[in-house]
C-alpha cells in the first residue's frame, strides 16, 4: 500500500516537472516568437515606400494635372529602388527636372527650403522626412514614432497647391495643421 508521503512526493515531483515543461515551452515561444517579430519586421525605407505608393488614392489634384501619377525623387533615393515596384518614379538632383511629378519626396539629405520654394504655387504633393516637414511649408512630413512609420499633414500648404486631400487620410495622420 502506497503511503501518503509517497503519493504526496510524485505528486509533488508532476507538477514540478509540468511547471517546469510549462515555464520552458513558454520560455521557448517568447524567444522564438522575438526572433520571428524580429525577422519580419519592414525596414524603414520600403514601409515609407509603401505608404507613399498608396498616397494618390487619398488626393486629388486639379484637372489639370492629368491622369498618370509620377513620384519625383529629389537627390539621394532613401527606398533602394522599393518604389519602382510600385509606382512611375523619376529622379533628379535638380527641382527643376521634377516639376512635371505630380509628387516629388525630398529626403533628409534634401534642400528642404529651397526644394519647397521652387516648387510654391505648383499642384504638386511634396513629401518629405526631414524633422519638421510639414511645419516648414511641406505638405505631408514622415515622422518615426517608435518603431511605427507615421505622417503628419500640413492642411494649408496642401490648400495653396491646389490639392485635396481624403478625408480618410488625415484622420490616418498623426497630426494635422495648416500654416
Amino acid at each position: 500500500m502506497n503511503s501518503p508521503t509517497c503519493c504526496g512526493w510524485k505528486g509533488f515531483l508532476r507538477k514540478t516537472i509540468a511547471r517546469s515543461l510549462l515555464l520552458c515551452l513558454f520560455w521557448s515561444l517568447a524567444v522564438c516568437g522575438n526572433e520571428l517579430q524580429a525577422q519580419t519586421a519592414v525596414p524603414e525605407n520600403v514601409a515609407k515606400a509603401a505608404i507613399l505608393a498608396k498616397f494618390p488614392d487619398f488626393v486629388k489634384w486639379p484637372a489639370a494635372s492629368g491622369s498618370s501619377i509620377t513620384f519625383g525623387i529629389l537627390g539621394d533615393d532613401p527606398f533602394s529602388g522599393a518604389l519602382d515596384s510600385m509606382v512611375k518614379v523619376k529622379r533628379s538632383r535638380r527641382v527643376e527636372d521634377l516639376k512635371g511629378c505630380q509628387i516629388v519626396f525630398i529626403p533628409k539629405s534634401g534642400n528642404v527650403g529651397g526644394a519647397l520654394s521652387s516648387l510654391a504655387g505648383m499642384n504638386v504633393l511634396t513629401v518629405g522626412e526631414s524633422d519638421g516637414f510639414a511645419k516648414q511649408g511641406g505638405i505631408i512630413g514622415f515622422v518615426i514614432e517608435g518603431d511605427k512609420v507615421r505622417f503628419e499633414i500640413n492642411t494649408g500648404a496642401a490648400t495653396r497647391a491646389g490639392i485635396n486631400i481624403n478625408s480618410r487620410l488625415l484622420k490616418l495622420a498623426i497630426r494635422t495643421f495648416s500654416s
